[in-house]
């Protein structure tokens, strides 16, 4: 990323911090490192560019953050259960701590989940962040648009994409109608590149906000794929719609 000639790296974008704090996330074997690292991960990506999306996506970010909150209550709550005091390091552990406890009903297909719990949490986590994911793939799909009507074109048609194949289909009535509400007044494309690149150059920024947004989906697919695994073993797939 560093410009030819040596100049000065680029200004890092949202996106670019957010999938260097997803990619601590996971050991090199591809599995979650621990509790701690994932909530961090994701503190420091999604919810944070979420929110900088404006009133738009400020329920979704919320909701984010209060899904990690339930999580590390969760993991707080197991590592003081006796026998259990390394439990809050990992993910497998704290959802078979879960099942242990009664509060779930675990299912080969189709799970209840208390709430709250480490499990509904992780299950919103990763939708959304399976959301996001997607909707920067369908962005910076093909490279920069031709003309500012392309633009919004794409940028619209990528989140309605995504929303369709990440949450919709766990979204009741009113969450789906919340979700189209909000929609209709995200931020523009324009407005979207300079709100993730404030502080690039003018004549780059659109070029390093989508070389950006590609390597964040890259970051993130790999992250909302091991929680989904994760909940996935411990039978705790919940497909209700809420």
């Amino acid at each position: 990323r560093r410009p030819r000639g040596g100049g000065p790296p680029p200004p890092a974008t949202l996106l670019a911090t957010g999938a260097q704090a997803l990619r601590g996330a996971l050991a090199p074997s591809g599995k979650l490192r621990d509790v701690a690292a994932l909530l961090s991960a994701i503190e420091a990506s999604l919810v944070p560019l979420l929110s900088s999306f404006g009133p738009s996506m400020a329920f979704a970010a919320q909701n984010d953050a209060r899904n990690v909150r339930k999580v590390r209550a969760a993991a707080s709550a197991a590592a003081a259960a006796p026998d259990t005091a390394s439990l809050q390091d990992g993910v497998d552990r704290l959802l078979s701590h879960e099942v242990a406890s009664g509060c779930h009903k675990p299912a080969e297909k189709s799970a209840v989940l208390a709430d709250p719990s480490a499990a509904i949490g992780l299950t919103w986590l990763s939708r959304s962040l399976r959301f996001i994911c997607m909707w920067m793939e369908g962005v910076c799909a093909g490279g920069a648009p031709v003309d500012a009507a392309a633009a919004t074109k794409r940028y619209r048609e990528a989140m309605s994409a995504a929303y369709e194949a990440s949450l919709a289909p766990y979204h009741g009535w009113l969450n789906r109608n919340i979700f189209n509400g909000c929609a209709k007044h995200a931020p523009g494309y324009a407005s979207l590149i300079a709100t993730l690149a404030p502080t690039a150059d003018e004549a780059t920024r659109e070029a390093l906000v989508l070389m950006d947004m590609a390597d964040f989906a890259t970051a993130a697919a790999p992250v909302a794929d091991a929680v989904e695994a994760a909940l996935a073993r411990a039978k705790l797939v919940d497909s209700r719609r809420a």
